[in-house]
């Protein structure tokens, strides 16, 4: 059987990062369906609502918004009805909800989650944090990190560096060599949150062919074999056991599932400081 084909429209009046995470989520359970996105952002205007207007004639389906201006939103929804296209907003359930607990009125400030405020300065300085600490980077500058996260080559330390810091947290990582001691010294006096990564060899061996092909790298066969990467592993779980560090196998994690791991890690090596 051929998959159903699902036109959706994403509408949101801020960047749209919302209502594409909540769709993403949800679609999720549906396997059998071909989707189409029409993505509609920074939706504040009659001029945006004539060229959405325009697109539901097109492509008619479904309808999904993170609006918080009312007009706009009744707007989309009279012509949802009239053109028989299926809607609702993604932030309803929650504002609703935190309106009623709160007993408060929203503010209806659009891209809310998006301003400029010390919170945001604070996830920006994370991310600089975590660039300039990739990879074995100022190692003598742990005392000012969050975590530090160790794991050989190809363990997805910087993407997972990256996303959490993006979440506001100052990360480091640092890229087990072999045969190359961990440098210790540099945890010296650091109160300092550790964790391990490490993967399959056979996976590994896998993510690592496809790099050296990406970077025409013919030459170091050592970094490919399941041996030697087999033995890189064993090292590096070593290392972890006499640290007692935490340790997490990313071979089946998403990026996102390993960051919420180590997040479970951490908060509890927090609450024991």
């Amino acid at each position: 059987m051929p998959k159903q084909t699902l036109h959706i429209h994403l509408v949101s009046d801020s960047t749209g990062e919302t209502v594409h995470q909540v769709a993403r989520a949800c679609l999720a359970q549906f396997t059998d369906v071909k989707t189409v996105e029409h993505v509609w952002t920074l939706v504040r205007s009659s001029e945006h609502l004539d060229a959405l207007f325009v697109g539901l004639d097109r492509h008619p389906g479904i309808l999904l918004m993170s609006i918080i201006d009312q007009d706009i939103r009744l707007a989309i929804e009279g012509a949802c009805r009239t053109k028989g296209v299926p809607s609702t907003s993604v932030l309803d359930p929650v504002v609703n909800l935190l309106a009623t607990v709160l007993d408060q009125a929203m503010i209806n400030l659009p891209g809310g989650q998006r301003r400029l405020d010390t919170a945001y300065f604070n996830r920006m300085a994370a991310v600089d944090f975590a660039v300039s600490h990739d990879d074995g980077m100022n190692m003598g500058n742990l005392k000012k990190a969050d975590m530090l996260i160790v794991g050989i080559s190809r363990t997805s330390k910087t993407p997972t560096s990256m996303y959490l810091a993006h979440r506001g947290y100052k990360v480091a990582n640092y890229a087990l060599v072999p045969h190359v001691p961990f440098p210790k010294h540099f945890l010296d006096g650091a109160a300092l949150f550790v964790i391990g990564l490490t993967n399959d060899p056979k996976r590994l061996s896998q993510i690592r062919h496809t790099r050296q092909s990406y970077m025409q790298d013919k030459d170091n066969k050592n970094y490919v074999s399941v041996k030697q990467i087999t033995e890189e592993v064993r090292a590096s779980r070593r290392l972890f056991t006499d640290n007692k560090w935490p340790v997490i196998d990313v071979t089946r994690r998403s990026v996102e599932e390993t960051a919420a791991s180590i997040l479970q890690h951490y908060n509890a090596w927090c609450e024991n400081q």
